[in-house]
């Protein structure tokens, strides 16, 4: 019991001593990225606070974030400080929500340490948790969904879900994940997995409500603003981006999958394969990008590696071949590891962290846009899908 309380504690601490840090360095910096026309828009719903906004706003992405954020603006200030001090927040919460889910399953716990730490130790994870962004919103309100879930707090799920997708589309992937989840364990648990799809289903209303209010998928003006025209429908290369970069962010368990799994011919075939036909969809920026900004790779890592081994060159093909192959092997085989659980019929709910994952992965490419950043949403349920695939959870969850 100490171990537990101390272990939280150290946690506790350490966020709330690196988000004042952060607070302190950066509350009052220029704006960063999108920030300057994502604060314009709240201000603009803080000012306008009404359906004909709703109707049409400058932005492609869903309004729950900027309704939020305008809210406080209305109590406080709409002053960048103010809807910083908002973000930060909304990150010490984020913070703890990342060690409970990782505390529900593993059960040591200076392993819930670490992988929390390799999950906010990055710099978009910073960056994110003090500018203001749509992501730090997202990730929270997608942790108490998937949380949810996982305590089988249905209306919890139901509403928080929601309210992620009213943040952003790709949100959609926790009712998704759910719905599959629910399909595969149904023999088992016909009422709990109906209800379950019923309500996963529920949680994209919303959305098609404003769909309908738009009469697009965006409002008029934000696809006017951002969409750029004739871009790809489905971007495959976005696949390529993820699953390579994914390697870095999660770097430490990539180290731990190679010593504890054992060589297969078969996943090596199937990810030689893979790797091949996704280096055909070369890791590149979005036409967004390289329209509307200045930047011409796709995040940090990315840039780095650019700076060091220089554009085209061959060293970068081959490094980013070479993540790309390491990347597809542990996907092959989170992939057969999912077909044995269910051919096996032992399906559990640690399954919905990989499922969200290769969702992901699959949604991500109909976006607009491809960043590393976006990783960040998804960084946690990847983390402890990996980690339970290499120490599988025994018995039941922690409290």
């Amino acid at each position: 019991m100490m171990n537990k309380i101390k272990s939280y504690h150290i946690w506790l601490a350490f966020s709330l001593i690196v988000l004042t840090v952060i607070g302190i360095v950066s509350l009052r910096l220029p704006f960063r990225g999108d920030e300057r026309h994502i604060v314009e828009t709240i201000r603009l719903f803080a000012n306008n606070f009404n359906f004909n906004t709703i109707k049409d706003y400058p932005e492609v992405t869903p309004p729950f974030f900027f309704m939020f954020y305008a809210l406080w603006a209305k109590l406080t200030s709409s002053s960048t400080e103010s809807l910083r001090i908002l973000t930060l927040i909304i990150s010490f919460i984020t913070w703890q929500l990342v060690y409970y889910v990782f505390h529900l399953f593993v059960k040591k716990e200076f392993h819930t340490l670490l992988l929390s730490l390799m999950v906010v130790i990055n710099p978009y994870f910073f960056g994110t948790s003090v500018f203001v962004f749509t992501d730090m919103l997202t990730i929270m309100l997608s942790l108490v969904a998937v949380i949810s879930f996982i305590k089988d707090k249905i209306i919890l799920f139901v509403i928080f879900s929601a309210l992620a997708i009213l943040c952003r589309q790709y949100s959609v992937i926790i009712p998704l994940a759910v719905i599959i989840f629910s399909l595969f364990n149904y023999k088992g648990e016909r009422l709990k997995s109906r209800n379950y799809i019923v309500s996963s289903i529920i949680t994209a209303l919303p959305l098609l409500l404003f769909f309908g209010v738009w009469k697009n998928i965006s409002p008029a003006s934000g696809i006017e603003k951002w969409i750029v025209p004739n871009s790809a429908f489905y971007n495959l290369d976005y696949i390529n981006t993820y699953i390579t970069f994914s390697v870095i962010y999660v770097f430490p368990l990539v180290v731990l999958f190679f010593k504890k799994i054992k060589f297969s011919y078969t996943t090596l075939f199937i990810s030689f394969a893979l790797t091949i036909i996704l280096f055909l969809f070369p890791v590149k920026p979005s036409m967004a990008t390289l329209t509307f900004t200045d930047y011409k790779t796709v995040g940090f890592v990315h840039q780095a590696f650019v700076e060091f081994l220089g554009n085209e060159s061959l060293w970068l093909k081959i490094i980013l071949a070479f993540l790309l192959f390491v990347g597809c092997y542990i996907n092959t085989e989170l992939l057969k590891n999912i077909y044995q659980d269910i051919k096996s019929k032992s399906i559990d709910k640690k399954l919905i962290f990989i499922l969200l994952w290769l969702l992901f992965l699959l949604i991500m490419p109909f976006s607009y846009q491809v960043w590393e950043k976006y990783l960040t949403m998804v960084l946690p349920f990847l983390t402890l899908g990996i980690y339970l695939f290499l120490l599988p959870v025994k018995g039941e969850l922690n409290n």
